[in-house]
């Protein structure tokens, strides 16, 4: 699960969270999934789904301490297509092209704004009276110098409050650039220090990139709410992935099935990311 400023984004498949390593999240090709957002802040937050670099919502609104998951692409607020992944093939390419952002799910999102309540100042006055008393007076006096009194005094006191955001404007969506990925590797040479690309001849036999494209139909609904002010947007990002080096994704990587090192065959116990007895690494590529 990815957690940035109180949100926690992840994708989930068949009910179930997967599980990201260094935000790409594998599940295979051919699944329909879901964007599961749960709000972890005590004020109201927006949120906008965009993936293959293309908005798949509007802003949605979370309410605080509260989840909500987005299992269709939302162009209408009663019925949709759900998120399909599939593998972005030869002719998938030839037809549809090659984009920058292909298979990363893009989560922005902004805090409800709270503003400052003007200060309240309260007036206290305290005057203090000379009692006339023979040989005592207050307050203490020096010898030779004349009784004196506190005519007044004013204190204040300044309290502060917090409200919430204006309500009852619309939404606006922000458009924030989106940010594009270099999904090209070089090798260094090892004399020179030149950087050469690999011209083999010998194509590549497996292919990890996928898209999403509409699924089957859902029935989630959604509707209209007021807007707020908010704060500036933040951006999660999530990588969707087919392929596990040269192996095709069989069955999705939940957070309930742990790795097993392909050295020793021990299982991973939970968020490690080395084998306990042999050292080695469980992200490899």
């Amino acid at each position: 699960m990815m957690h940035k400023k109180n949100l926690v984004a992840c994708i989930k498949v068949g009910g179930k969270i997967l599980r990201e390593s260094s935000e790409r999240v594998q599940l295979p090709f051919g699944s329909e999934y879901s964007v599961f957002l749960k709000n972890l802040d005590s004020v109201r937050m927006q949120a906008k789904i965009s993936i293959d670099g293309q908005e798949a919502t509007g802003w949605l609104v979370i309410q605080p301490h509260t989840n909500i998951e987005v299992e269709r692409f939302v162009k209408d607020l009663d019925r949709g297509n759900r998120f399909k992944f599939i593998e972005r093939t030869e002719s998938v390419e030839q037809h549809r092209g090659i984009q920058a952002e292909d298979g990363l799910v893009q989560v922005e999102f902004k805090r409800e704004k709270v503003y400052e309540a003007p200060k309240v100042v309260e007036h206290h006055t305290y005057t203090h009276h000379t009692y006339d008393y023979p040989y005592y007076t207050w307050p203490p006096y020096y010898p030779y110098r004349p009784p004196y009194k506190y005519l007044g005094m004013q204190c204040n006191s300044s309290g502060m409050r917090s409200g919430s955001g204006v309500s009852g404007q619309s939404v606006q969506s922000s458009t924030s650039g989106s940010q594009n990925f270099n999904m090209l590797r070089s090798a260094e040479a090892e004399n020179g220090g030149v950087l050469t690309a690999n011209c083999g001849t010998s194509a590549m036999s497996f292919n990890d990139a996928g898209i999403t494209v509409p699924g089957s139909l859902s029935n989630q609904r959604f509707v209209n709410v007021s807007g707020f002010e908010t704060e500036e947007s933040e951006v999660l990002i999530l990588h969707l992935v087919g392929c596990v080096g040269k192996v095709q994704v069989k069955v999705a990587k939940t957070v309930d099935i742990r790795a097993v090192c392909q050295t020793c065959g021990k299982r991973a116990k939970c968020g490690s990311k080395f084998c306990s007895d042999c050292g080695t690494s469980f992200e490899v590529i």
